[in-house]
């Protein structure tokens, strides 16, 4: 019976426990709900006891890690005081408290609650980005859609932050106990104390060493030292343990490179054209404000002398001037002038080691080097004294970054002296479309022109030759025209030189098949390989993929000979020594000169007439001044007209009018033939009159009708992957999620085109598409990016992701 009574009440407490535990979890979802409402609303009722708040300092740090957030941590009480805007960080991050390298951005005295993670340690000694660099990192990160973190980092090169160059210097001093007064009693301390005192054993190596420091006024280098005295490094050391010595060490720089050459001013005066452009400079550089002149001079008009005397008067007032040019190999004379002009001058460029930029980097912080001239680097050169920036050849593809952050230099130049308040000069013979445009509708925007040559040289005549007609006339292909071949024959007739402009490298563009139509394609790219013959071999010049040439087609049913189609700068360089064997014929183009310095023999043998014709790519067009070129060729003017990219008309107009400049700078008149299958292409008609802008005209009305830039802002997000499909879909859902951001702003301030697959769909062995967004204004593309990269719509899981804001190219 007491056994059943037992079981017959157990259901009872049972009941109690269930009912237990549902309390229990009613009263944990009860702290969930609560947690959440505090969450939405920070002023609702908690009786959950809030954390103590702490002030202290807070340092906001930007991580070079590829993630697209800035964070903050507590600035230990060992880093007070030494932890400035611009030094590297080592900080705890994420979960697993990775030590992660990071920018300081802004240290601060505020309050918090939440628990802040501290800064381990610092990575660099001093902050390698003033203020107004800091600043201008912040806009490009900004606008061209890169993290703080990657951005910093483009700002400073790595051989900078490492100090290269500088090496370690190691002292000695007598320790302070071991002087009274002004007497030293340095080696023999004993014979001041008692008589019975017990004397320290002393080896004559360290008396030699306690000897000669004790004569010696100040700290002797460890170095020299141990030379003098014939000790060693453990005998140096057993004397510091024993607190008699006290050794230091500091860091030392060598010599940074100098590129002074022999001063040389010349001995003609400006003309009318060139006097009042630098008075408009120096007006401008007097007032001390931001403003943009745009000096637009024809070929040989002397632009140059206007860039040198206008930073010879920023000189003068104690200030520092930037001078960027496109490329150093194709400025080689341009350099070589500013340096017989200006003392102490800085050259940064991608030649240098890294010791070298190191200490250049180092002279220019500290004001040394007042005049820096350079290429992209170069716009971000540490001047303190900063009094003007001069863009030269504004227009150059070159000034645009292809690694990120993929930044134009010209537009960093121009952000760069508003935030410093000076002005920025740009010169171009044949400015870039955004340029010109901005000139007539912005007011911090000013135009000069220099109409007239230097001496009133007479411009070049241009002849264009109609390719289609030469060759149905012949009734074969035709690689130089009859009226090239007279001209350039009557050149060297003369005595003059000549240029010859192919804007191909290597002997043909393909090898084609006349049986099957087969054309050798890169196995890893959709692109033709181009056949080098000095080589005997096919090469992609996209990823540098090389085969042998074959002689047949490899297609097994066919086995025809192979063709060569399509003229590069050896073929046109083997055609013109078979017409003029005793003509000197120089080819230059990247499969002849891989360094600076074979550029710059060419330009040795050119001043020195012991070249008659240059054949070349377009480095060929841009920098020279030769006196005695008096005939310039351009073969296949065209190539690339075809292109699907808008911009290809503008190229055509600035390739052909730079290297026709380059004739005729003497009082020998210039002639220049260009060859073309479209020679009535309004880019190429313009350009025979030499007619900036009347060309400029007729494309910007095409370019307002398209919506095209300057009246729209473009950028361009590239998704590639190995496999195709996921190359697309990844491409289209990125285009999905940027319309979903746009129509949920409730208005239309841009649109989406695409994604479609870019002109090069398959580069290096991944597939390649793209998407199009157009934005009215770069302030209205600025924000749109911001709240994309807030939403984290630009996410994506294929191999890689490219943004490009203002984009250049298409391909």
């Amino acid at each position: 019976m007491v056994g059943m009574n037992d079981r017959a009440s157990s259901p009872a407490p049972r009941n109690e426990l269930i009912q237990h535990r549902l309390q229990t979890a009613a009263t944990r979802l009860q702290y969930l709900a609560v947690s959440k409402s505090k969450q939405a609303n920070s002023t609702a009722p908690l009786w959950i006891e809030e954390g103590e708040t702490k002030v202290g300092p807070v340092a906001t740090v930007a991580p070079l890690i590829p993630v697209d957030k800035r964070y903050s941590f507590a600035v230990p009480p060992r880093l007070s005081g030494q932890l400035q805007p611009g030094q590297r960080v080592l900080v705890p991050l994420g979960r697993a408290n990775r030590a992660t390298v990071a920018f300081c951005i802004v240290v601060e005295q505020r309050p918090w609650k939440s628990t802040l993670k501290e800064i381990t340690e610092l990575v660099d000694e001093v902050s390698y980005l003033p203020a107004d660099l800091l600043e201008l990192g912040e806009w490009i990160s900004r606008y061209y859609a890169c993290p703080l973190g990657k951005t910093l980092s483009a700002l400073v090169p790595e051989s900078v932050r490492q100090q290269a160059g500088f090496r370690t210097i190691r002292f000695a001093a007598l320790a302070p106990e071991c002087q009274s007064g002004g007497t030293v009693w340095y080696a023999r301390p004993w014979e001041t104390q008692q008589s019975d005192a017990p004397r320290p054993r002393v080896g004559r190596k360290q008396q030699a060493i306690l000897d000669a420091l004790g004569r010696a006024s100040e700290r002797v280098e460890v170095k020299s030292l141990l030379d003098q005295t014939g000790a060693s490094g453990s005998t140096l050391r057993s004397l510091a343990t024993r607190g008699w010595i006290t050794l230091s060490s500091e860091r030392r720089a060598a010599d940074a490179p100098s590129f002074d050459l022999p001063s040389e001013e010349p001995s003609y005066s400006l003309n009318p054209e060139q006097d009042a452009a630098v008075e408009r400079m120096r007006d401008c550089v007097d007032r001390g404000e931001f403003a943009v002149t745009l000096l637009h001079g024809v070929g040989g008009s002397g632009k140059t002398e206007v860039y040198i005397r206008v930073m010879q008067h920023v000189l003068a007032q104690g200030r520092q001037a930037i001078m960027l040019v496109p490329e150093i190999m194709l400025t080689t004379q341009l350099v070589k002038r500013l340096a017989s002009r200006f003392r102490d001058i800085a050259l940064v460029h991608s030649g240098l080691t890294g010791a070298q930029r190191s200490l250049l980097w180092r002279e220019i912080a500290a004001g040394n080097r007042p005049v820096v001239i350079g290429t992209r680097s170069a716009v971000f050169a540490p001047c303190p004294n900063l009094g003007i920036i001069v863009v030269d050849e504004e227009q150059d593809g070159s000034y645009k970054n292809l690694q990120a952050p993929r930044f134009h230099v010209r537009d960093v130049a121009v952000k760069r002296g508003q935030l410093l308040g000076i002005p920025v000069l740009l010169g171009s013979a044949t400015p870039a479309l955004e340029t010109w445009h901005n000139c007539d509708r912005l007011e911090h925007f000013t135009k000069i022109e220099l109409t007239k040559r230097v001496r009133d040289l007479p411009m070049p005549q241009v002849e264009i030759v109609d390719m289609q007609r030469e060759i149905e006339q012949a009734g074969r292909n035709v690689l130089l025209s009859q009226a090239l071949t007279r001209k350039l024959s009557g050149a060297l007739e003369r005595g003059e030189q000549a240029l010859v402009l192919v804007n191909r490298r290597g002997y043909a563009m393909w090898l084609y098949c006349p049986s099957c139509q087969l054309v050798q394609r890169c196995p890893n790219c959709t692109a033709n390989m181009i056949y080098h013959r000095s080589r005997r071999e096919l090469l992609c010049h996209y990823c540098s993929r090389r085969i042998p040439a074959p002689t047949h087609c490899p297609t097994a049913s066919c086995n025809a000979e192979l063709v060569p189609r399509g003229s590069g700068t050896q073929r046109v360089e083997d055609r013109i020594r078979s017409l003029w064997p005793d003509a000197n014929i120089v080819r230059a183009d990247s499969d002849t000169m891989s360094h600076r310095r074979e550029y710059q023999k060419i330009i040795a043998d050119l001043e020195a007439r012991r070249i008659d014709v240059l054949v070349g790519t377009q480095m060929i067009a841009k920098g020279l001044d030769f006196p005695f070129v008096s005939f310039v060729g351009v073969i296949a003017a065209d190539v690339g007209a075809g292109s699907a990219d808008f911009r290809v008309a503008e190229r055509l107009f600035q390739l052909v009018t730079q290297v026709a400049s380059r004739a005729g700078r003497a009082e020998t008149r210039g002639e220049v033939v260009v060859q073309s299958m479209d020679p009535d292409s309004p880019a190429l008609r313009a350009a025979l009159h030499h007619d900036y802008a009347g060309f400029a005209a007729e494309e910007l009305s095409f370019r307002k009708a398209c919506n095209y830039p300057p009246y729209c802002r473009l950028v361009r997000f590239l998704v590639a992957d190995r496999r195709q499909d996921r190359a697309r879909s990844e491409c289209e859902a990125l285009a999905t999620r940027c319309r979903e951001r746009l129509s949920s702003l409730g208005r239309d301030p841009a649109d989406v085109m695409g994604p479609t697959a870019c002109v090069l769909e398959r580069l290096r062995g991944r597939y390649r598409f793209h998407v199009l967004l157009r934005a009215e204004s770069g302030d209205a593309l600025a924000k749109l990016l911001a709240d994309l990269r807030a939403h984290d719509a630009l996410t994506c899981r294929a191999q890689s992701m490219m943004i490009d804001v203002d984009p250049i190219s298409m391909t």
